[in-house]
């Protein structure tokens, strides 16, 4: 991708795991917490999204916020982000106030 941010979130997904498998060393599943929307999520389109979102804490539950823009063009959403709602190909859309996996940031 020719994207700053499409090419981290791509480095993040598929080279990391490449490099781990290539160094002998274990799979190891994406970091993820299960956090509760704050907004609704339209339903996604024909590829996977990768949406960043910012956690938090509320009522005592991890609350997760998508950034407001997600034009992988922009990097200042992706530094005010600390996770990534990953959405699958045709995925539909989803309520306020559900629980969903958000893979944390350890990049």
């Amino acid at each position: 991708p020719g994207n700053p941010v499409s090419s981290l979130i791509c480095g993040r997904v598929f080279l990391v795991p490449l490099i781990r498998r290539m160094l002998g060393l274990p799979d190891q599943d994406p970091n993820c917490v299960r956090a509760t929307l704050t907004s609704p999520l339209d339903a996604n389109g024909p590829r996977t999204h990768y949406m960043r979102a910012v956690l938090s804490a509320g009522d005592g539950k991890r609350m997760v916020t998508p950034v407001a823009s997600q034009d992988s063009s922009l990097m200042s959403p992706l530094a005010a982000s600390d996770g990534l709602i990953v959405r699958d190909i045709g995925a539909p859309g989803v309520p306020t106030g559900t629980d969903i996996d958000v893979m944390l940031m350890d990049f």
